[in-house]
């Protein structure tokens, strides 16, 4: 039986730093980890027609990796090339700007944009409503909506084998928006809408120009939720523990493990009961699967088949609402996703018992 090849859409990228192509070219490096990579890896889906780069390094390391694709110094200049997907790979600050620079070529059918959003809340979504106004499919990068670690995560959590949820705590080093915008994308997905948050600023282990902050967070569930900064970038902790009714997991990122137990009668404390029969699964790490091919493969099928994305702006905004409030250190209560966004993303703690 013959089979059609799937459509090959014409891909652009702006910035071609370290994720935009340059995270590829560490020799620790088994997967694809950039957007140049993953389209490159994909070769029988996307053509590569075009990158838009002002950084001669930058430019020279991408022209030795694909010497035939043009760079060019403006993003406006992309229209000339006709992409139907361009990626977004600059720094947060000047994510908003391309994105409605990009948005006025016709051909553009979906963006492909670098987390955070963007460092402000109303650029944000000006950047969701451009992209919803146009009709073009929006996807952004938190990658941990498409690494297996995680999605197992979410299988047992929804499964209900926890109970109802009472505790949710993400574990990872500083820097509220490059690396904290990741620990809040886990608190949301696996705590449900927020009610109220209470924010402490961590001045010793501020970096690179970037605040460190912790969090304590009430969930509209009823849960608790602490997102704790481990430590400085160098030491990477990633980690997120769930705590239920039934029983806890705690999964670890830098293992690829996922510890289950659950609460039996204790046998020192009469009507307690405490944490035993624990179990461990192993699954696939960041280090071997890549979540940027898993993002492209995704991207092509919403443009060919207008599939769902599993991070799209909606949720993307959600993130970028609890990082405007955690950049403000006070106590604050606000709901953060509504109960429909809930529903449409299948956040499990959105609805009773875990």
């Amino acid at each position: 039986m013959m089979f059609a090849s799937p459509r090959r859409l014409r891909a652009a990228v702006v910035g071609l730093g370290q994720v935009g192509s340059r995270f590829d070219e560490d020799p620790g490096r088994k997967v694809a980890w950039s957007h140049v990579g993953a389209y490159l890896a994909l070769a029988d889906r996307f053509e590569l027609v075009v990158a838009a780069e002002i950084l001669p390094a930058n430019v020279e390391a991408f022209s030795r990796r694909c010497p035939g694709t043009p760079v060019v110094g403006d993003p406006a200049a992309l229209a000339d090339f006709a992409p139907d997907v361009v990626s977004i790979c600059t720094p947060a600050v000047s994510h908003g700007a391309i994105l409605h620079t990009v948005l006025n070529c016709p051909s553009i059918k979906a963006v492909w944009c670098e987390k955070p959003m963007a460092e402000d809340l109303a650029e944000a979504e000006a950047m969701v409503a451009g992209c919803r106004e146009r009709g073009i499919a929006m996807l952004v990068s938190f990658n941990r909506h498409w690494l297996p670690l995680w999605l197992r995560l979410r299988e047992i959590v929804a499964g209900g084998s926890l109970g109802t949820v009472r505790s949710v705590r993400v574990s990872m080093p500083n820097r509220l928006f490059s690396i904290g915008s990741h620990a809040v994308d886990l608190a949301l997905t696996f705590g449900g809408p927020v009610e109220a948050v209470r924010v402490l600023e961590l001045p010793a282990l501020a970096e690179t120009g970037e605040p460190a902050v912790s969090a304590l967070v009430r969930y509209q569930s009823g849960a608790s939720g602490l997102i704790q900064v481990t430590g400085f970038k160098s030491r990477l902790i990633v980690e997120v523990e769930v705590i239920g009714d039934d029983g806890r997991v705690l999964a670890r990122e830098d293992r690829g493990t996922i510890t289950i137990e659950t609460f039996r009668d204790s046998p020192f404390f009469c009507g307690y009961r405490q944490l035993a029969d624990a179990r461990v699964e192993t699954l696939r790490s960041a280090t071997d699967f890549s979540a940027f091919v898993a993002m492209a493969e995704e991207i092509h099928a919403a443009v060919t088949t207008d599939a769902p994305l599993s991070c799209d702006g909606t949720h993307a905004l959600a993130v970028q609402r609890m990082l405007a409030l955690m950049a403000s250190p006070t106590v604050i209560s606000t709901r953060i996703w509504s109960d429909r966004q809930c529903d449409a993303h299948n956040v499990p703690s959105c609805r009773s018992g875990g």
